[in-house]
């Protein structure tokens, strides 16, 4: 059923879908633009144009002058051609002298004469149709007839031979090359092998001006066959294959052009073999079997990825040189997809069973661990014991503030959709920064950096976390605020300590989480900015190991339960510095921290040029109430 699905879709894809159906078109003839032997320019034919040179002189351009074409066809058997292939519809009355000096000519002719004809078939009215048997009563008529790709109007077979009522007719390079002794082919169409010069920008055909034959020598003409027909600028040109590959109008060539290319391809017994629908449907079958064999086999599953990546352009190159070796022109689209489709189903298959493993995993686990931690179990079995290790951690404490005021006055389901979005676009950030949620308390999180994961780089990550948590709760506050809705700003802490984490608990329930004295104070931390006036806060065990991330001075806190300081900073966005404040305050600072009594003045200064800064207010409050030094004991949360 999985090969069977693989190749219908394969067929039906690369059959009737557009796009698929113009890669496939653009392979082929790159192929055959690209991949034909070259070979030198024909010696059995030339190809005689009707340019708009040649047409400058006369008084009209369309129909085309009977006696040019009379002088032409003279000419031509003049110089000795074999066969004449007149590619242009005499459907049409101009002059009667001239169009009558035109009949005479066709009959009496020595040499052989092809005339291009169509039929009403082909979209000609019965008089029109009627007037060309007027031109060829007793010269050979073929008709021109050549079919172009509705999909991109490119020119890849011609008319071989039809049935009519009134009998056989053949196409009309067909009829020319049987007037050469040439065997016409069986079937009515031809798929045209295009012939490729020595390379793509010789002609591979001698090609004259129809005014410039009087000039060529009789040996450059004798015992040909020549074709006549117009290429004019702008009108009458066909896209071929060649345009694939060449730039601009070189891809493209006038009608005659086209019929030089299948007489020649009639007289030498040339052929391009094109897969049937059912041919390429077996061969899609057989890249569906590769891609299934591929995706089974016993390795690793990279190795199976690496085999399949590499089948493909394998399987490609085979494909051109089938066609150097043996003009086989093998489709690719259809067998690649089969291919694809056959691999991809059976890796699904197989996915499956991990799937459900995991998924075993997450509902067993995941109402109690937190995702990443679930998601190394799935990859890591055999971490399900208890147990734990000694290691570094940055932690990131986050709190609402009022936000108890918040919960009393907010109605419950307005309530429960704010948090809910607070708490998401939070955790989209936390993520973003590679933290691992321990535990979300109402509107807290307590998040740890350097668990269960290695981050080298953890608290520069954690204190990025902040500044951008800080830069969004704070949009975030002003939208909600134009909802009618006062939300407090969200505090936030974050510390580095060496703490035990690790799975803790029983055989029937267990937690993956820290325990240590660094969560304590980094609880601390977040709730002590509603002292300070600030909204995050870091440790030095944190600020210090951040190199690029510019910090403010604060204090050194005693924190409540504490007996030794530890000295905070308040990182600052790079968005929102500014240099004069930073460095002033810094100054300013360094007078408070060593006990100098210009400190308080120096102060004063700060606030007075900086009226709204929290920060600088607090210890203006603290010398002004008598405090020196830049410790602050906290002796409430």
């Amino acid at each position: 059923m999985l090969l069977l699905a693989a190749v219908v879709v394969a067929v039906l894809a690369a059959r009737y879908t557009s796009p698929l159906r113009l890669v496939e078109n653009r392979l082929a003839d790159a192929t055959v633009t690209l991949l034909s032997p070259p070979r030198p320019p024909s010696q059995r034919l030339v190809v005689v144009t009707i340019t708009d040179a040649t047409l400058a002189g006369l008084p009209y351009r369309s129909p085309l002058d009977r006696a040019l074409l009379s002088e032409v066809l003279t000419t031509l058997q003049a110089k000795g051609v074999r066969v004449i292939g007149l590619d242009v519809l005499l459907d049409r009355p101009t002059e009667p002298r001239k169009d009558a000096l035109l009949r005479s000519t066709i009959a009496t002719l020595d040499v052989p004469v092809v005339l291009a004809a169509l039929g009403e078939e082909d979209g000609i009215d019965a008089v029109r149709a009627g007037y060309l048997g007027t031109f060829a009563p007793t010269a050979a008529a073929g008709l021109a007839i050549a079919y172009r790709d509705p999909l991109d109007e490119t020119v890849r077979e011609v008319l071989v031979r039809r049935r009519t009522s009134a009998g056989e007719r053949l196409g009309f390079a067909a009829a020319v090359a049987q007037a050469a002794g040439a065997e016409v082919p069986d079937g009515r169409r031809l798929r045209i092998d295009y012939r490729v010069g020595p390379d793509l920008e010789t002609p591979a055909f001698p090609t004259y001006p129809a005014h410039r034959l009087a000039e060529l020598s009789d040996a450059q003409l004798r015992g040909r066959i020549a074709l006549v027909g117009a290429d004019l600028d702008f009108t009458g040109r066909y896209r071929t294959p060649f345009a694939a590959v060449l730039d601009g109008e070189a891809g493209y060539l006038p009608g005659v052009g086209i019929d030089a290319h299948v007489v020649s391809q009639i007289l030498e017994g040339r052929s391009v073999h094109v897969m049937s629908v059912w041919q390429g449907a077996a061969l899609s079958l057989l890249g569906a079997v590769a891609g299934w064999l591929i995706s089974i086999a016993p390795v690793a599953l990279y190795w199976r990825v690496a085999g399949a990546a590499l089948f493909l352009p394998v399987a490609w190159v085979g494909a051109f040189t089938t066609y150097v070796y043996s003009a086989i022109l093998l489709p690719l689209v259809a067998p690649t997809l089969a291919f694809s489709v056959a691999a991809i189903l059976s890796f699904a298959r197989q996915w499956r069973a991990e799937y459900q493993r995991r998924r075993f995993i997450h509902r067993a686990f995941g109402q109690f661990l937190s995702p990443a931690v679930v998601d190394q179990l799935t990859r890591e079995p055999q971490r399900l014991g208890l147990g734990g290790e000694s290691r570094e951690i940055t932690f990131l404490f986050t709190d609402i503030q009022g936000f108890t005021a918040l919960v009393e006055r907010t109605p419950p389901d307005a309530l429960v959709r704010l948090l809910n979005e607070y708490l998401d676009e939070a955790c989209g950030i936390v993520a973003e920064h590679g933290g691992t949620i321990d535990k979300i308390v109402g509107d807290a999180l307590h998040v740890m950096f350097n668990a269960p994961l290695l981050q080298p780089d953890h608290p520069r990550r954690a204190v990025q976390c902040a500044l951008a948590l800080d830069e969004w709760s704070c949009a975030f506050i002003e939208r909600k605020a134009g909802e009618g809705l006062e939300l407090g700003i969200t505090r936030i802490g974050v510390n580095t300590g060496v703490t035990v984490v690790g799975n803790f608990g029983g055989a029937r329930r267990f937690d993956y989480t820290a325990h240590g004295d660094a969560i304590n104070t980094t609880a601390r931390l977040e709730s002590v900015n509603a002292r300070l006036g600030t909204r995050v806060l870091a440790s030095a065990a944190t600020a210090e190991r951040c190199e690029g991330i510019r910090f403010r001075s604060i204090a050194t806190l005693v924190l409540r339960g504490k007996t030794d300081g530890v000295a905070v900073f308040e990182p600052v966005a790079a968005s929102r510095v500014e240099q004069p404040l930073l460095d002033d305050y810094e100054a300013a600072y360094r007078l408070l921290a060593g006990d100098d009594d210009e400190a308080h003045a120096a102060f004063r200064e700060l606030a007075a040029r900086y009226p709204h800064d929290a920060l600088i207010a607090m210890h203006l409050r603290r010398l002004a109430a008598g405090e020196r030094g830049a410790t602050v004991v906290v002796r409430r949360k």
